[in-house]
């Protein structure tokens, strides 16, 4: 049975070290860094290696539970700096065992590695390890809620005939279509054959009327990743009504709202976007 690992992994800099404006690159840096430290090469080229769907998702830093990252209206034009022997962690996550052993190996091993010429020590690690088939969720919930906690990119799915001439656009509210049909894409590439998802367009149809938003919370947040590239998305939190119009379909789309947990939802999830969590809420009365 495929395995999901989500690693959260807490370290400290010996010194002050400037790092990235969107500081999954940092993340992603340091477990190369002991991957490669350790010997697993392979491991450590495939991460590198450019995939359009990769079986790993890499956080931003956070301390204290906030999220590290500059936006367009960050108010200070200094760079970001994480402060010498104070704590930060993030989070990566892993499909397949192989790949989870190695990470874990390496993580556990690997005492210290240097970044941007500074000296980070991993002070501990925590893991968890689900799969596919665990994921599944009762359908006996009357409300869900999704926190966006990094810029959440949802991309309008483009028309096939003039595909080339449209240009990149991402909606700032979160429908349940554009959440389901991005998750089933994803699920559908690394489930078990007996766990993938038939006829996703339809499921992403459907979701529409499962999922019925009652309240929300949310903001368009333009992140600076690199000189170049500044996506715009949503962070905040949306509270979805869950009106069980089929169990077939409810139970997959909730299924896949705690796939969200381990791998995000959106474009550009393993660098970070679209980080999310997903609460079930049983209470009978409408959540504020």
């Amino acid at each position: 049975m495929e395995t999901i690992t989500a690693f959260k992994v807490y370290f400290k800099p010996k010194r002050d070290i400037v790092v990235p404006p969107y500081t999954s690159k940092l993340s992603r840096t340091i477990i190369i860094k002991a991957l490669e430290k350790q010997g697993f090469s392979e491991v450590a080229n495939e991460i590198k290696t450019p995939w359009k769907t990769k079986p790993y998702v890499f956080t931003v830093v956070f301390q204290n539970n906030k999220p590290l990252f500059k936006t367009a209206k960050s108010p200070s034009p200094k760079p970001l700096v994480l402060k010498a022997n104070e704590e930060y962690f993030f989070k990566v996550t892993t499909i397949g065992f192989q790949r989870s052993l190695r990470m874990v190996q390496a993580i556990s091993n690997i005492p210290e590695v240097i970044v941007y010429n500074s000296e980070v020590v991993l002070v501990g690690v925590e893991a968890e390890t689900v799969n596919f088939k665990s994921l599944k969720v009762k359908p006996n919930y009357n409300y869900v809620k999704l926190e966006f906690i990094t810029p959440t990119l949802l991309q309008l799915p483009k028309p096939r005939k003039i595909k080339e001439k449209i240009k990149l656009r991402h909606m700032l509210f979160p429908l349940p279509m554009l959440i389901t049909y991005s998750l089933a894409k994803h699920w559908n590439l690394h489930a078990p054959d007996q766990e993938k998802i038939s006829n996703i367009e339809k499921l992403a149809k459907i979701s529409n009327y499962i999922l019925q938003e009652v309240n929300y919370n949310l903001k368009p947040t333009t992140a600076i990743y690199d000189e170049k590239r500044k996506p715009r998305g949503i962070t905040g939190w949306t509270i979805y009504k869950i009106n069980n119009i089929s169990k077939k379909y409810t139970e997959t789309i909730l299924k896949l709202l705690n796939y969200a947990n381990y791998i995000g939802i959106g474009r550009s999830r393993t660098i970070g976007f679209g980080t999310t969590r997903t609460t079930y809420i049983l209470s009978s009365v409408k959540p504020m």
